[in-house]
């Protein structure tokens, strides 16, 4: 390495396009060929307008941290792969500065839910998906003879330093194999899903009918956040209480059903507008005029808004972990069931579900020990000079 990087320059950008792929990395002023050469590629096998705009950003990064090092992209090697890593591991993340000083912590946890807030460095996630993304430019690269010879990012192999999974059985369950070099280790964490005290207290704290009908939609449909908001007018069906919505990944339209308070939400929002803005489009609008489609940022804010009042720090996929948690724990839906609802590809999937929540195993260990003291006549001692209510308040006895 020529020079340790310590910070990335703000040079070239990730601008877009008005044809395919839709999105292009600039470096340093002018477009960068053989990047543009790899999202037309991407474009072409129907990858999404949004995974091309992230893969740019990843491109962007790696031709900054090059630059700094004074390494041409196509010279580019393994040491070079590892020393980027190591920046990652240890910088700070950008998009994390510039917070309010009142703002939680960077990494803490939050009081009422138990989340934890986003970390000052990038995740293990982005470390990975920076990583994939690299490598699947430079196998590009080298199979069209852009430059490299090789790629300098390591892939994952079995064992038997064969491809992954080949010649798997459909009757076999996948074998977990090991990290390829320089993968973060990605912590494994449940489901969050919101216990319905909370959900009370959050749908008590939005302030508008659009919000209510939003959110009455996440947690009774499971759809994800940018389903939802891609609802349409003509694909909502009032009689069967359902809404068809374009999945994420596969695209397809799905017919998914929701709650009937939901839709009441619905027509009350759109009441408020004069109703329906057309006889088809988009079914979310700003509130304020000139109204435009609600996007996913905006969607976030009314979350944001609920969250700074009651002290939390939901997210919009954690409505739809309600949602599934709520169905997977009833007895009238089957596992099966519930991954139709979710749209999940694997049932692997939807069995996290199955998890009992951790408020939930709290209370039944607390239990257990209160069942114990009583069947042995003893309870805990109360020191002198406390008294026994409060106490007993404070520790949750006796509920």
């Amino acid at each position: 390495m020529s020079a340790v990087v310590r910070v990335l320059p703000r040079i070239g950008a990730v601008v877009s396009t008005a044809e395919a792929p839709w999105w292009s990395v600039r470096f340093p002023a002018e477009v960068h060929e053989p990047t543009l050469a790899w999202l037309r590629d991407l474009a072409a096998c129907d990858v999404s307008q949004g995974t091309l705009r992230s893969y740019g950003y990843d491109l962007l990064r790696w031709l900054r941290f090059l630059h700094v090092s004074g390494v041409p992209w196509e010279r580019a090697e393994r040491i070079h792969v590892r020393a980027l890593v190591e920046f990652l591991r240890e910088t700070p993340n950008p998009a994390r500065t510039g917070r309010s000083p009142s703002a939680p912590a960077l990494g803490s946890l939050n009081p009422v839910t138990g989340k934890a807030y986003p970390g000052a460095r990038y995740a293990p996630r982005t470390i990975n998906h920076q990583l994939t993304v690299l490598h699947g430019f430079y196998a590009f690269a080298v199979d069209f003879d852009l430059g490299p010879l090789v790629n300098p990012v390591p892939a994952q192999r079995a064992r038997d330093g064969g491809r992954p999974h080949a010649h798997l059985s459909p009757l076999e369950p996948v074998r977990l194999l090991p990290r390829a070099a320089y993968r973060q280790r990605v912590p494994r964490t449940a489901p969050r899903s919101i216990p319905d005290d909370a959900v009370d207290r959050l749908f008590a704290a939005l302030t508008c009918n659009r919000d209510r009908a939003l959110v009455a939609f996440y947690l009774s449909s499971g759809v994800r956040a940018s389903e939802l908001l891609g609802l349409r007018l003509e694909r909502i069906d009032y009689g069967r209480r359902t809404i068809t919505v374009v999945s994420k990944g596969s695209r397809s339209l799905d017919e998914v059903p929701a709650s009937a308070d939901a839709f009441v939400w619905l027509a009350l929002y759109l009441a408020e507008l004069g109703g329906p803005p057309a006889v088809e489009g988009p079914v979310w609008w700003t509130r304020r005029s000139p109204r435009r489609p609600l996007t996913y940022h905006a969607a976030r804010a009314v979350l944001g808004r609920a969250n700074a009042l009651l002290g939390t720090n939901y997210s919009l996929h954690d409505l739809r972990h309600t949602a599934a948690a709520r169905m997977a724990a009833d007895d009238n839906f089957t596992l099966v069931e519930v991954q139709t609802i979710l749209r999940h590809a694997s049932i692997t999937s939807t069995q996290i579900y199955l998890q009992p929540r951790l408020d939930d195993l709290v209370a039944k260990v607390a239990e257990l020990h209160e069942r114990r003291a009583a069947a042995a006549g003893v309870g805990p001692k109360i020191p002198d000079g406390y008294d026994a209510g409060d106490l007993a308040e404070l520790l949750g006895l006796g509920r």
